[in-house]
């Protein structure tokens, strides 16, 4: 059997993504940390549409935790061909006021862990001409500068750095690595003023995820969309 690791997968979008990858007949891993009865919830909903689905608890805070939820993951799921690092940490707050053990975790969570989930993951991966599937944020490609969520956005940034060398080493093998990046969903800590004058929803990025798993899509990697309403074309917060 080959599964679907979706990290933060008990709670908004990442329990979003794991009930529309069920909905195409994938098995699903529901990665969750401290939201256990969340995550059992979405299993039983995975399971509801004819799937396998399993959940597993993971702290991702310090390399030691993820080295211990790899061993554990690989001892469970032999098999993957989807990845989806959509864990991450968000903070208000520019760089002169970032506490450094705030900016240590943000890049730990949001960058650390999804290059060690990537790594470990890819032998299966690899044999199975997977995908692995980042979650960025929308506005990282246009390098303007950034006092609001500073350490945030660098996290992110340097993920989509992280995809474009992912994707140029491993495109030889059939492994195609890609970037998905959402503006404000209906959910969302921050309010913006949107071009289209509302929030995205989880479906709208669900759509493009399975746009991007698609095999009849197969020829695309390396790639960041963003799903956003137009949020940060000439607006800013």
């Amino acid at each position: 059997m080959k599964w679907a690791l979706i990290t933060g997968g008990a709670k908004g979008l990442g329990a979003s993504l794991c009930l529309s990858l069920a909905d195409e007949g994938q098995a699903v891993a529901v990665h969750y940390n401290t939201s256990k009865d969340e995550a059992s919830e979405v299993v039983q909903e995975c399971r509801k549409k004819g799937v396998c689905a399993e959940a597993i608890q993971g702290d991702f805070s310090n390399r030691e935790t993820v080295e211990d939820f790899i061993k554990r993951y690989l001892h469970q799921f032999s098999e993957t061909n989807i990845l989806i690092n959509n864990i991450g940490n968000y903070f208000i707050g520019s760089a002169a006021h970032t506490p450094i053990e705030t900016w240590e975790s943000l890049f730990q969570m949001n960058l650390h862990t999804p290059f060690m989930l990537s790594n470990s993951l890819a032998p299966s991966l690899l044999r199975n001409q997977g995908n692995i599937i980042h979650i960025g944020v929308s506005g990282i490609l246009r390098q303007n500068a950034n006092t609001y969520t500073t350490a945030y956005s660098l996290t992110k940034q340097a993920l989509y750095g992280l995809t474009l060398s992912q994707a140029k080493e491993w495109a030889t093998h059939g492994l195609r690595v890609n970037m998905v990046s959402p503006g404000e969903l209906d959910y969302s800590m921050d309010h913006h003023k949107i071009p289209m004058n509302r929030p995205g929803t989880c479906l709208e990025v669900c759509r493009v995820v399975n746009f991007l798993l698609d095999p009849k899509n197969g020829y695309i990697t390396g790639q960041n969309i963003e799903i956003a309403g137009g949020l940060g074309l000439g607006c800013s917060k």
